[in-house]
């Protein structure tokens, strides 16, 4: 009889326990939304005082993503190579710059990423050319900008782990529907997550005060803020030739700015 009583004592410990973490952890969860939103409408109050109109929701919650290091693919490289010039490929390699021949033209690919090809790339069918070379080597079609013959330009955005890179572009010239040249950014797959940083990645509140510090040294115009996301930007160094730095994305009713999560800087591309 005892031992029964005893059972039933501690489970009733357990629970009351379960119950007391549950309660806690709801607690924190609640201070912790009640601090976000007076951050947001603080920051939103802040940005009126400035004149520029932000809506509190605009202000994302998600983190940052850690720095990727990218490690150059030189198979990648010569796979793109073969789409944009057909048969017949001839390569040739100096200083870490590989040049490749082939029946539709020549292209050049850096240590850096950057590339550019020219030539007879698409004799015909120029922009589901482009697509599929962007669909294939995970871009994003941002703009087609093509007349009535087919003549023009279309860009695109690289993505990576689903967000865009906001400075690895590519751009495609188009001669009545024939594709003659195209210049931009070929990141790898291949990756890995830098050194730890001393610092915390700039939070999305943060990333916008330091856009109102910027804007109150330089001038810069802008009424109203209408979205904030994450994306990359490509940096190069001695040391990581390519490597993707978290910044968030700051859409106003003018340009759109891009702070880097790292260092703090705004920039535009």
């Amino acid at each position: 009889m005892d031992r029964y009583r005893l059972k039933n004592v501690i489970i009733l410990i357990l629970l009351l326990v379960n119950g007391f973490l549950l309660g806690s952890m709801a607690y924190r969860g609640t201070a912790a939304r009640t601090a976000r939103s007076r951050s947001t409408e603080q920051l939103a109050a802040l940005c009126a005082a400035d004149g520029i109109d932000l809506d509190p929701g605009v202000i994302p919650a998600a983190e940052p993503p850690a720095v990727r290091v990218l490690t150059r693919d030189t198979a990648l490289e010569r796979s793109a190579a073969a789409y944009l010039l057909g048969g017949g490929l001839r390569h040739s390699e100096r200083g870490g710059v590989y040049s490749y021949s082939g029946a539709g033209g020549a292209a050049l690919f850096r240590e850096n990423g950057g590339f550019e090809a020219a030539g007879t790339l698409a004799a015909s069918g120029g922009e589901a050319f482009c697509r599929k070379f962007c669909r294939d080597f995970h871009y994003k079609v941002s703009d087609v900008q093509l007349d009535e013959s087919g003549s023009g330009v279309i860009t695109a955005l690289r993505e990576y782990g689903g967000l865009t890179v906001a400075n690895a572009s590519l751009t495609f010239t188009l001669e009545e529907n024939a594709v003659t040249s195209a210049r931009g950014t070929l990141l790898p797959e291949i990756s890995a997550d830098a050194a730890s940083a001393s610092s915390e990645p700039l939070s999305a509140p943060a990333a916008l005060t330091a856009f109102l510090a910027m804007r109150r040294e330089t001038g810069a115009v802008a009424s109203s803020i209408a979205e904030m996301s994450l994306c990359y930007e490509l940096q190069s160094s001695t040391a990581a030739p390519m490597s993707l730095t978290p910044a968030w994305r700051i859409v106003t009713d003018t340009v759109s700015y891009y702070v880097n999560c790292v260092t703090g800087a705004v920039s535009q591309y």
